[in-house]
């Protein structure tokens, strides 16, 4: 762990409000709870020394045992998830080691996020600090409210963000702190970095490379799962 350079975040806190029933990071995809599916496709990734898996203390003996099974070759740290995204990842960072370069923040429940994905955000943190996986906008999109459609808007140059996100150490430590020190809260970390007057460089996404949100994701992920190649 000496020469670590490249750590990853993993938020997985949420309730799954969204999605009902059993939690949606704890449901089974294949062999495994759905956040192992997605620590094991990071840890495919050889440049990636370290995860940071950040969940509620009272799950963390539940999902130690999980991991039993899952023949990781990075380490795995356990960190106190927060009542929030923002929260998790920020404790998530206070056990990132000193010597670690750069840290890389995933969703617990994205675990379609390919090799190549990776690749190429942390090629772009290596040349300009920050960097974020998007996909651009191809859609028709429209204002709605109560149930009407209001005015359209222009979708050129609006992307959908995706993870992994990313940064130096020490920007990304900065931007959150500065969160806090402020009382700001965001959806994401390329907001916190842009705050703070750091420029994120667009790495284009995968439209496969989904979040589990809803039961319409769920019986998505299921689908795709049982036609991955690997």
């Amino acid at each position: 762990m000496a020469d670590a350079s490249i750590a990853v975040v993993i938020p997985a806190a949420g309730t799954g409000s969204r999605m009902g029933g059993e939690r949606k990071q704890f449901r089974r995809l294949g062999d495994h709870p759905l956040f192992v599916e997605t620590l094991r496709a990071l840890d495919r990734h050889e440049a990636i020394d370290l995860l940071v898996l950040a969940a509620p203390v009272a799950d963390h003996l539940a999902i130690s045992e999980a991991l039993t099974g899952a023949t990781l070759r990075a380490p795995v740290v356990l960190a106190p998830g927060g009542a929030t995204r923002q929260a998790s990842v920020r404790a998530g960072l206070e056990l990132v080691p000193s010597f670690v370069a750069m840290v890389l923040v995933h969703d617990g429940v994205r675990p379609f996020v390919s090799r190549l994905a990776i690749d190429r955000v942390i090629e772009a943190i290596r040349e300009t600090g920050a960097a974020a996986l998007a996909v651009e906008a191809t859609d028709t999109l429209r204002r709605g409210s109560d149930g009407w459609f209001g005015e359209s808007v222009p979708r050129e140059g609006l992307y959908r963000m995706q993870t992994p996100q990313g940064a130096r150490r020490d920007w990304l430590i900065e931007a959150h702190e500065a969160a806090v020190r402020d009382g700001v809260e965001a959806t994401d970390d390329v907001a916190l970095l842009q705050r703070i007057g750091r420029s994120v460089r667009i790495v284009e996404g995968d439209p496969l490379n989904i979040k589990v949100t809803t039961p319409a994701d769920w019986e998505l992920a299921r689908r795709l799962w049982s036609t991955r190649l690997c």
